[in-house]
């Protein structure tokens, strides 16, 4: 028995519906109820999961926008103990024999888990008032599943943190600054292009605020909020630049993730684009998108930013006829037979490059 919930644990780690009936199993090792699975984020509301039986209260308990930082809550967030305690040694002589809080008619056995996101994950059991606090003979049992349960959570939210840096990475190899942003606002993850920006924040500045013109406003939070609530598909707003003339606008798109995945906080994508910029494809994205040499990819840039082949031949200090031989494989590697439609078809990537074309 033990075994198999131990196997099921490291399961749940990867496919976030068994988190479930592995809280269920838990809490049947505790004679309790069942088990409840919350995530607290610096920022913002609480996620969490729970065994079917406890599901609909938790529901209620948690429909309070009070609740993150009320009643027991508070408590085993701030509990700094490697094993599980019941609540009621949370407060050492608060039980007198009679039934715990009318508002939370639940004895519970917890532990918390710091996680590498820096969220807090806190594993309850939980049982009826009437049937009593846990008795300490339980603890031994949940403790000898706490470090799979610690491994388990951990994996979890690696998983969704890795989710969300390979988004970034792969907007980045197309040359769009981007990040990953929680409901509340807080930066999860921002590629290098963004990084690099001036009028972006270091990390762990300010907060959530990813932006230098946007601290102390509300505009990046309502702009979330308005994807994140279903009200907008996309939110675009202006960004300042600190560096450049041209103005900058941040697109928001809401960043789906599994129903059930408690540990993943990415809630929104957020790509910053150059107005009016006109620029040439990276060579890394000509060579992703239609397997151009490096000698290609060049050419090809130096086209679309207005350069004749002569003139571009003696400027690499190559005969014409050898570019001419490069421009037919680039024809035949992107399906076109004139300049023209090749540039065309270059000046539609042009949004995907952070390489502002030379005229």
């Amino acid at each position: 028995m033990r075994e198999a919930l131990i196997d099921r644990i490291y399961e749940a780690a990867g496919t976030p519906d068994l988190w479930p009936d592995v809280l269920q199993c838990l809490g049947d090792t505790a004679n309790s109820d069942g088990g409840v699975l919350m995530v607290l984020p610096p920022v913002g509301m609480p996620r969490w999961i729970a065994s079917p039986a406890l599901e609909q209260r938790l529901r209620h308990r948690t429909a309070a926008a009070s609740w993150r930082g009320s009643g027991r809550t508070a408590q085993w967030r701030t509990l700094a103990h490697a094993g599980f305690v019941r609540d009621v040694d949370l407060v050492p002589g608060s039980y007198d024999g009679r039934p715990c809080r009318v508002d939370e008619p639940f004895w519970q056995a917890g532990t918390t888990i710091p996680l590498p996101t820096g969220d807090v994950a806190i594993v309850t059991v939980e049982r009826r008032a009437e049937t009593g606090p846990h008795e300490p003979a339980i603890l031994p049992r949940l403790d000898a599943l706490r470090p799979h349960l610690v491994r388990a959570c951990q994996l979890s939210a690696q998983f969704g943190s890795e989710r969300a840096r390979v988004t970034t990475r792969a907007l980045n190899r197309i040359g769009l600054p981007a990040a990953i942003l929680s409901a509340s606002g807080r930066v999860l993850t921002m590629n290098a292009r963004l990084q690099e920006r001036e009028e972006v924040l270091t990390s762990g500045q300010h907060g959530g605020h990813v932006f230098k013109s946007l601290i102390n406003s509300k505009l990046l939070q309502d702009a979330i909020a308005n994807v994140v609530g279903g009200r907008r598909a996309v939110q675009t707003m202006p960004v300042r630049s600190y560096s450049e003339n041209r103005a900058h606008i941040a697109h928001i798109l809401r960043f789906d993730r599994h129903p059930g995945d408690v540990f993943d906080a990415s809630a929104v994508l957020l790509i910053l684009v150059q107005v009016g910029a006109r620029a040439a494809p990276d060579d890394g994205l000509l060579n992703l998108l239609f397997d151009l040499t490096p000698a290609e990819a060049r050419l090809l840039q130096a086209l679309a930013g207005g350069l004749r082949l002569q003139t571009y031949a003696e400027s690499v200090g190559v005969q014409t006829s050898t570019v001419r031989t490069q421009l037919t494989s680039i024809f035949i590697k992107t399906g076109t037979k004139r300049q023209a439609e090749l540039l065309s078809i270059v000046a539609s990537l042009s949004m995907f490059s952070g390489q502002p074309a030379q005229c």
